[in-house]
């Protein structure tokens, strides 16, 4: 009856083992490759299951005779194996789930590194540190983490560093430059014509200053102080219109209403010749050597050679109305003319004599008539010029591309305009409805001063042959000098002011303090 028993026991083993290799093979069917080795793992462990506890059965049905197993008794062949118990063959003490992976590499976690490690710290010699009384502060007494920091990949490294230098800056002088908000000195000039376009005030290299009063031209040696009277020109409904040294001050040309122009000697202040042409009056003049240029208010711009007695060598159309301002570039190459019509025209010439009467450029942004007009010293390709009451601004054109580029909004009408090479500004004069004149860096455009003094608006504006100085003279019959210009004392001598000119007596100002 017992050995029935036990072949009987060992059959149904021998089937649940069949049963679960039938089940493997299924799932291996339906399963990855990851799951296969699950399942043969499960297979395994209950093939060493059952035959542990058929050993144990066997063993104890020998133990036990003729005894026949009952049906309802199930504390031996009802008893399932856990799955999670009996040791993997081959390793002892392996007690392992099924499915997990028993051979996991250690991971390399970094601690802390500002957290202490107990495993290298030495606590006793910590405690003698501590309680020590010959220990210095310098000892240390807790281990960190000595594991390098990991370097980021090299998608998030961030190759734009900036590099700061630790060496102080050049200290820079400050400026002492001072700016007088106040005329140093103011004349009285009766009978001065209340018109902006014209052109009645003009300052000589020799340092001689010319004004026209109505009929009359007076010279005022801002050396001296000394003041005499030219010229009176003829006729009742004559007056002058226009007035302009030449380059080296030794003549100064007058134009009149009647449309002639007075050539004059200022040492023997006597007149040498006259030039008619012009049908009306001549409000603008401008010198190149021996070429003297002249615009009328017909809009018409005649070239006289001083030296012949057919002056007239050239005459240039294209403004439509009265000329306002003439300027001949440095370097002699270009003439600006800017007129009421609202345009400023720039005509070729070499030496003086035009190569085509046609206009090389013809600018139309001002909305207003131009007067204020000045060629950069330092850059000759440079041109600034200056618009009327409904324009207010000056603007700057480069000749070489015949483009505007830049503009200042002065907010006033612009009567004046000149450069100073010393400090790269500019000076602007104007009339409604400020008054004023206003300095402005270039090319920055920030506002240096503003010089107030006048009552009326500013009509002409001259400045002296050193460039430390200008003289404004407005509707209100004065005549004021602004000493705005003065050397720097921080920078050497003799680099401000025009190269190879005289300085002017004007710039110690001894005469006028």
């Amino acid at each position: 009856m017992a050995q029935f028993s036990f072949e009987s026991r060992l059959r149904a083993i021998t089937m649940n083992i069949s049963e679960v290799n039938l089940m493997a093979n299924k799932k291996e069917n339906h399963h990855s490759s990851s799951k296969h080795d699950q399942s043969a793992k499960l297979g395994k462990s209950l093939c060493n299951g059952s035959v542990n506890m058929s050993l144990n059965c066997s063993t104890n049905s020998q133990n036990v005779a003729a005894k026949t197993p009952r049906r309802n008794d199930t504390s031996v062949n009802n008893r399932t194996p856990k799955m999670t118990q009996g040791p993997t063959l081959g390793k002892a003490n392996s007690w392992k789930s099924p499915g997990v992976c028993t051979n996991r590499k250690t991971q390399n976690i970094l601690g802390d590194r500002l957290v202490p490690s107990r495993s290298t710290t030495d606590f006793e010699a910590a405690h003698h540190k501590l309680t020590s009384e010959e220990s210095s502060g310098s000892d240390k007494v807790l281990s960190f983490q000595t594991n390098k920091i990991l370097k980021p990949q090299e998608a998030y490294i961030n190759h734009q560093k900036a590099i700061y230098s630790a060496t102080a800056s050049a200290h820079k002088k400050p400026s002492n430059r001072f700016i007088p908000s106040t005329a140093d000195r103011v004349l009285d000039a009766p009978g001065l014509m209340n018109d902006y376009y014209l052109n009645l005030l003009d300052w000589s290299r020799t340092n001689f200053i010319s004004v026209a009063l109505d009929k009359q031209v007076y010279l005022w040696n801002a050396a001296s102080g000394d003041i005499q009277e030219l010229m009176e020109c003829e006729g009742d409904d004559n007056y002058i219109s226009s007035v302009q040294f030449t380059e080296d001050g030794s003549y100064l040309a007058i134009g009149l209403n009647t449309g002639s122009v007075e050539l004059w000697d200022i040492q023997q202040q006597r007149r040498l010749r006259t030039m008619a042409g012009h049908s009306a009056r001549i409000g603008s003049l401008a010198w190149n050597e021996h070429i003297l240029s002249s615009g009328s208010r017909s809009g018409l711009i005649f070239h006289h050679d001083v030296r012949v007695s057919q002056h007239l060598v050239s005459t240039l159309e294209g403004h439509s109305q009265e000329i306002c301002s003439l300027k001949w570039s440095p370097d002699h190459r270009h003439l600006a003319s800017g007129g009421n019509d609202n345009l400023v025209h720039i005509w070729e010439g070499v030496t003086g004599q035009t190569t085509r009467t046609t206009p090389l450029h013809v600018f139309n942004h001002h909305q207003a008539a131009v007067k204020g007009m000045a060629w950069c010293p330092w850059q000759n390709r440079l041109l600034a010029t200056g618009g009327g009451t409904n324009d207010r601004t000056v603007k700057f054109w480069n000749m070489n591309t015949g483009d505007c580029v830049d503009t200042i909004d002065t907010k006033s009408q612009v009567s004046g305009i000149f450069w100073n090479s010393e400090y790269q500004e500019i000076i602007t004069s104007h009339g409604f409805p400020n008054h004023t004149l206003q300095i402005w860096k270039y090319p920055t455009k920030n506002k240096v001063a503003e010089l107030t003094g006048h009552d009326e608006r500013i009509l002409h504006l001259a400045m002296s042959p050193g460039e430390t100085a200008v003289m404004s003279a407005g509707a209100d019959e004065t005549l004021r000098l602004w000493n705005c210009f003065q050397p720097d004392p921080n920078k050497k001598k003799g680099t401000s002011g025009r190269r190879n000119e005289p300085r002017s007596a004007l710039d110690a100002l001894s005469n006028f303090r």
